[in-house]
């Protein structure tokens, strides 16, 4: 098995934080997202880990090889990541997915090593990472069946806030088979960019292929695996949050809310370390 790490963005939202640097360079509690995703990667003995470079490419080419990793790391880059988006990165990385099982994982999402365990656990080979969907999730939503099947993703006109409790959000990391990848996701890969461009999500193309009699990937649903993803500046110091040692937790929670008892019961909880976030934390 193998990991793709789709790390070309410039991450404009996170300001001067990414002026001169890629967006997956910035720290979390002193700790780079690539170090800390690179690290767990490491751990799981993989064949290989690609990295798909663009903005400030050869920064963050030079900033790995400083890093204490023994997975070989090779190199795709997107020269034109200023004007086209995921889909074509992943596209560039296309002959790799052919050749073996895959990760396949977004650089600026912070999470507990339990979540790649979840993927790797699961014996079925394909699989979409997917959590409960909250209220201040943001990206693609979908629905599942009985047996996890993705029934559909949905756009912004078919989101209901009545079947809010029937939604999950994906969490952008991905478990891809090597027969997948060959008889579905790359020939669907290949066609949608050439027919609508380079401009778009690589998840459009699943929402394509799960229209599928049998699309062959199905949906892995955490639980309490705690996991962010890194936008802007305000989702750093929330991932900040969830993330920090249990001794700086409460203090952090002190500072975002002025004191411990203004927190819900719910919030408390998840001051424990065992929830991801709660609604009231992060409404915003």
């Amino acid at each position: 098995m193998q990991a793709i790490i789709l790390a070309a963005g410039m991450g404009k939202r996170l300001k001067e934080l990414t002026s001169n640097a890629t967006k997956c360079m910035v720290e979390v509690n002193g700790v780079t997202m690539i170090e800390r995703t690179l690290s767990q990667l490491d751990a799981l003995n993989l064949e290989r880990i690609v990295v798909v470079v663009g903005y400030e490419g050869q920064k963050l080419m030079e900033y790995i090889g400083t890093l204490d990793i023994q997975t070989p790391v090779e190199y795709v880059n997107n020269d034109v990541y200023y004007k086209t988006n995921n889909i074509y990165s992943l596209y560039l990385a296309k002959d790799y997915l052919l050749e073996d099982d895959t990760l396949l994982l977004e650089s600026d999402i912070i999470f507990e090593s339990a979540v790649l365990q979840r993927l790797l656990d699961n014996p079925y080979p394909s699989l979409a990472l997917v959590a409960k969907y909250e209220s201040w999730m943001d990206g693609t939503v979908v629905t599942l069946d009985e047996e996890d099947n993705i029934v559909g993703f949905l756009g912004k006109k078919d989101f209901k806030f009545s079947d809010i409790s029937n939604y999950y959000k994906t969490v952008n990391i991905y478990k891809f088979g090597k027969e997948f990848s060959n008889s579905h996701y790359v020939p669907f890969l290949e066609a949608y960019s050439k027919a609508l461009g380079n401009n778009e999500y690589y998840e459009q193309v699943l929402k394509v292929i799960t229209l599928l009699d049998k699309p062959e990937i199905k949906a892995e649903r955490l639980e309490n695996e705690a996991w962010y993803e890194v936008d802007d500046v305000q989702d750093l110091d929330i991932a900040e949050s969830i993330f920090a040692e249990k001794g700086e937790k409460l203090e952090r929670f002190n500072k975002r809310f002025g004191g411990y008892w203004r927190l819900s019961p719910s919030d408390r909880f998840l001051l424990s370390g065992k929830s991801i976030l709660s609604k009231s934390e992060i409404n915003r």
